[in-house]
């Protein structure tokens, strides 16, 4: 792996929460221990004679030949290690990270691929799990461009919260400054955003995290310029008396007036690197004369 020398000192590393993993596998063990168990009970005789002297089970009254019950529940119980180890393998998280100043490196099945912050074009943040619910977005998923996989943070990583956090923030600041090169040079920047619609109905009934991120063929582009945004051909010009509000890390984001009046409302887990756009779009307005 290529590290280039901007990317400074390692800021954090983070594996991937390993507790509920050794649980599921003690489980498992404990489960096809006492299946090994029950079925060494199988044939142990049910009447004195039959044991000559030996250990028997009194049957009288059982509804069923200890035979079946131990077989039974021995077989019962191999289902239920093999479905607690399925459990295992879906709680280890696919990519371990170390952030650094300037970038951040994934490994997953010892490959590591390092993209530094500024490179980075997409990140798209989500709600799984109870998040769906209270709107937290308490997952996210990063790739330098559409050409790319997406690599996912989940809350299958130690300190997810923690790692989301610095990396939105390291992301925002250095994704900006790049960006705000280009838009000083007259270009216009390029972001994405999905519907609403779609953001509501992957929380309703997405079951894997691979669901939420199958919005490729639904982004549509969204523009930040020197003299505001496009968006769906609409030109929004930006004043410096023009201020940014939103509601933090959930749900909607506005560009007021002076007046108060809203220019742009949008849900902000719509718009596709959307810390970002928020601080591009500020120092925008900060540049203005």
């Amino acid at each position: 792996m290529n590290i280039s020398k901007d990317a400074g000192k390692i800021v954090g590393v983070f594996g991937w929460a390993k507790f509920r993993f050794i649980g599921c596998i003690v489980c498992a063990v404990i489960f096809i221990g006492v299946a090994i168990l029950c079925f060494s009970l199988m044939n142990i005789p049910t009447s004195r004679e039959a044991a000559h002297g030996g250990a028997y089970f009194d049957t009288t009254g059982w509804p069923v030949s200890p035979f079946i019950l131990f077989m039974s529940v021995g077989g019962g119980l191999l289902i239920l290690a093999a479905i607690t180890l399925f459990v295992a393998r879906s709680v280890k998280a696919k990519y371990t990270f170390t952030v650094y100043e300037g970038g951040i490196a994934s490994r997953c099945g010892g490959k590591e691929t390092y993209i530094p912050f500024r490179d980075i074009e997409d990140v798209y943040l989500f709600s799984v799990g109870r998040g769906n619910y209270s709107g937290e977005l308490n997952s996210l998923a990063y790739r330098k461009s559409r050409q790319n996989d997406w690599i996912i943070i989940s809350l299958l990583n130690t300190d997810s919260e923690k790692l989301i956090s610095l990396f939105r923030q390291l992301h925002a600041e250095q994704r900006s400054r790049a960006l705000q090169e280009k838009i000083e040079q007259g270009q216009k920047v390029r972001f994405d955003y999905v519907s609403a619609k779609n953001v509501w109905l992957k929380r309703a009934f997405a079951l894997r995290i691979a669901d939420y991120l199958k919005i490729d063929a639904s982004l549509k582009p969204l523009y930040l310029t020197k003299e505001g945004i496009v968006i769906d051909e609409k030109n929004i010009v930006i004043n410096k008396t023009d201020c940014i509000t939103n509601d933090s890390w959930v749900e909607n984001l506005y560009v007021l007036d002076s007046h108060g009046s809203k220019k742009f409302p949008m849900m902000f887990p719509t718009i596709i690197s959307g810390d970002a756009f928020i601080t591009t779009l500020n120092n925008l307005i900060k540049a203005k004369d």
